[in-house]
């Protein structure tokens, strides 16, 4: 499904976008603006780059609902410097919704709108970015895309040239995933499996977890749970990078509903290090939805909100043990703080009131624990 990667767009920038014709229409001077190529066909695109001196191409994939295209058209394309960094470029705009263009969004993966797209003059992509940017960020972007550092077609020849390198294989494997090239992107995170006596426990944990979000994208959830579980398994902690690691497991196997694991994911975390307010959250949540061992869920919470200053999130998970316990009277006093602190977060504000409900109904705290409010 092609969506658009920013959902809120201010008023005052639409504004601009519907005014843009009554300006036109006002006898005023146009603005020079980016001139696009539209409605001809990709061959005719790559004659173009390759006539005379070969000229790089900026595909800007859209659709004429799309808001943040509109803006760039708005905003960004008539900017005098962009204009001028794109004049030795093939500006290509494609239509995402016309059936001429169907194979093409389908070779480049195109699932996010607007999707602007740096090719080689031959078509062979160089990188990409999704979503609105402004103007100096737009730059910064074709800029880099010239130099060709840290691209998407600079780290393939890279792995071309070094096979065997994790890092390098990794980095490949994400950037294909992020582009929808999910196979492939499988077969790089299979070969960093296979080079376990390369790559650190780090990278081969990170590798086993890109194939499980693959597993969950398709629908194979219990795939997905074994590989986590694997890679959270063979996690150690201890440094830096091991820890974010294991915390995306951990945040990954909660959202498949793999609580158990989550919570076993977390415990590992708290064991090696209670000062952690991620994991002693983390742990306190997944086992209030369990509704095991409550108390320790409340003592780890109220560590986390006291580590972390009272946040509001810590706070959140304090209150629902506290809920499950039938502490209704302390359940409330917590969310209150959450609420005060984050009043814009319904999320606690309806916390506050299924505790207010539970106990007008039970104000002895004696139906015990509760099931989980969502």
């Amino acid at each position: 499904m092609i969506r658009t990667s920013r959902l809120k767009i201010g008023l005052f920038l639409l504004l601009v976008v519907l005014c843009l014709p009554q300006a036109a229409s006002s006898g005023l001077k146009p603005l020079q603006r980016v001139t696009w190529a539209e409605d001809i066909s990709w061959a005719a695109v790559l004659d173009r780059a390759n006539l005379g001196d070969d000229r790089p191409i900026l595909i800007h994939f859209y659709a004429t609902w799309c808001g943040p295209c509109k803006l760039l058209e708005a905003m960004v394309y008539n900017e005098a410097a962009v204009v001028e960094e794109l004049a030795d470029v093939v500006t290509f705009k494609v239509d995402i919704e016309k059936s001429k263009y169907a194979a093409l969004v389908d070779r480049f993966g195109i699932t996010l709108l607007p999707t602007l797209l740096w090719c080689t003059p031959g078509g062979q992509e160089v990188d990409r970015f999704t979503g609105y940017v402004s103007a100096q960020e737009f730059l910064d972007h074709m800029r880099r895309f010239r130099t060709g550092t840290d691209t998407y077609l600079d780290i393939s020849k890279m792995v071309a040239a070094h096979p065997q390198d994790p890092v390098l294989l990794l980095d490949l494997a994400r950037r294909n995933h992020q582009r929808g090239y999910n196979k492939r992107s499988e077969v790089l995170y299979r070969r960093l499996l296979n080079l376990r006596d390369q790559a650190t426990v780090s990278l081969i944990n990170q590798a086993l977890l890109g194939i499980a979000r693959l597993a969950h994208e398709r629908g194979d959830t219990t795939e997905a749970r074994i590989l986590a579980r694997q890679a959270a398994a063979g996690c150690q902690p201890a440094g830096a990078e091991s820890r974010a690691v294991i915390l995306a497991v951990a945040g990954f196997q909660e959202d498949l509903g793999d609580h158990e694991g989550a919570r076993e994911t977390y415990r590992l975390i708290v064991q090696q290090d209670d000062h952690d307010v991620a994991a002693l959250t983390g742990f306190a949540r997944t086992t209030a939805v369990l509704c095991e061992e409550l108390e320790e869920a409340s003592r780890l919470a109220l560590r986390a909100v006291i580590l972390s200053d009272e946040d509001p999130a810590a706070m959140g998970t304090l209150a629902d043990c506290y809920y499950r316990r039938g502490l209704y009277r302390k359940a409330l006093r917590w969310i209150e703080k959450s609420v005060t602190r984050n009043p814009d977060q319904q999320g606690y504000q309806r916390q506050r009131d299924l505790y207010e409900e539970a106990l007008a109904r039970d104000p002895h705290g004696l139906l015990g624990v509760m099931k989980s409010p969502g």
